[in-house]
């Protein structure tokens, strides 16, 4: 039987995957099958909003290091990326903690005798009273909160935050009180959804993700999923016997998880690296 190697790093896809279909699970990260099926049509299109997705979050990071946003502006071909920053834009920063914003950065935080990593796309922080970590999505259905909540994106990033990060609150262990996420849409930029945090729900991530990796350790067999709406979405669809065709990209968001390369635009090495 194929076991997970001792320096597997979980994410929170990894993880969501195996919420979803434990076979897709083992397909991807244990046996890594290479499937070439598409994950969704139009494929152009799906190829087109993907990609202008990745532009619009090079386009933040660059800004948040300091760049002119109408320099940055010259460049926008797209009319859907154009209305995108247009909204971002608008969107009030000040909002947001201004000490210290840190872009696309990934923390770590031990899981059990693995590592669980987070990728964030801003933190902002004020030292030893706020840490929000905010994340732009570009997709074009809006989920909602209750939905968003049980993510294991949504329960991940807060939990890796309090674990690894002192370092970013002046050596202060973070208390759980001090985090907030916020999810900000660039097709419905004035309905964001924000989650605060604290003990109880700290006390509670960590006994669910540890659950999670022991349930998958012990594993004999990984189950295909009983969704079958997970299966519009999977590269693996055929190789199952779950359908040949595949699912709307304007949904895929909405309705399950997606590789981090593909989810985010961004390749994890080309990200600068924080250990906890």
């Amino acid at each position: 039987m194929t076991r997970l190697a001792d320096d597997f790093v979980f994410s929170q896809t990894s993880l969501q995957d195996y919420v979803d279909c434990a076979r897709r699970f083992e397909l991807r990260y244990l046996l890594k099958v290479q499937y070439p099926a598409v994950l969704a049509e139009p494929l152009l299109e799906f190829e087109r909003h993907t990609a202008m997705g990745a532009a619009f979050h090079r386009l933040v990071q660059q800004h948040m290091i300091g760049i002119p946003a109408e320099r940055l502006a010259q460049g926008i071909q797209d009319e859907p990326l154009r209305r995108w920053w247009e909204h971002y834009r608008a969107f009030d920063l000040t909002t947001l903690p201004s000490a210290h914003r840190y872009p696309e950065i990934k923390l770590f935080a031990r899981l059990g005798k693995y590592r669980l990593v987070a990728q964030v796309d801003l933190l902002a922080v004020d030292v030893g009273r706020r840490l929000v970590i905010v994340d732009w999505k570009t997709s074009l259905t809006r989920p909602n909160a209750a939905r968003l909540k049980k993510r294991l994106q949504t329960i991940i990033y807060r939990y890796v935050l309090v674990e690894s990060g002192a370092f970013l609150n002046d050596g202060q262990a973070v208390a759980p009180e001090q985090v907030e996420m916020l999810y900000w849409f660039a097709e419905y930029p004035h309905e964001p959804v924000k989650f605060n945090y604290d003990r109880d729900a700290h006390r509670e991530a960590r006994v669910y993700l540890e659950t999670l990796v022991q349930e998958i350790e012990a594993r004999e067999v990984f189950e295909l999923t009983r969704d079958l709406r997970y299966c519009r979405y999977c590269q693996y669809r055929s190789l199952c016997e779950r359908g040949a065709v595949a699912g709307d990209f304007a949904e895929i968001e909405e309705a399950t998880s997606v590789p981090e390369a593909v989810s985010s635009g961004f390749d994890f090495d080309q990200i600068a690296e924080v250990e906890f």
